[in-house]
């Protein structure tokens, strides 16, 4: 037996060997795997909650950047915390779609979100009375705080 021969024998017999595996899984002898559990209904609004401050907090930071461009600086804060919160968020929301994290990850997850919310939603309370995207902001931050902290505290 050559060599081209051992290997076309080898190939075969890997094909026919993942063929039965896959055969005994089709007939029932492997089990399937558990289905994965439903989403609860916290973590559902943290899913919504996170969607809904990336929004606002992208509009917030365009403005932003649209005055500082200006020279006006009186936002520079904003922007700063509303970079930090779009990318905690970002990790959030991308974790809890999965839906397969560990439970005590993603609550510790959840955790900084709100911390995140929190100082983005303080530094865009000074100008919520003057500029609509900031006020849209603070309000979405707040909501995504409560909805993480609710998560976690589950």
């Amino acid at each position: 037996m050559d060599r081209r021969e051992f290997a076309l024998g080898l190939g075969a017999l890997v094909v026919a060997g993942g063929a039965a595996r896959a055969e005994d899984h089709v007939h029932g002898k492997t089990p399937p795997p558990p289905p994965p559990p439903p989403m609860s209904k916290e973590l559902r609004a943290v899913l919504d909650a996170t969607e809904h401050c990336l929004r606002t907090g992208q509009v917030c930071v365009g403005h932003c950047n649209r005055l500082l461009a200006t020279g006006d600086t009186s936002l520079a804060e904003c922007q700063r915390t509303a970079l930090n919160m779009l990318a905690v968020c970002e990790a959030t929301f991308k974790t809890a779609a999965l839906h397969t994290a560990d439970p005590a990850q993603m609550k510790a997850l959840a955790r900084v979100c709100a911390e995140f919310c929190r100082a983005c939603a303080k530094a865009c309370e000074p100008h919520a009375t003057h500029h609509e995207e900031c006020k849209a902001c603070l309000a979405s931050c707040q909501e995504c705080a409560k909805a993480c902290d609710a998560f976690a505290a589950v």
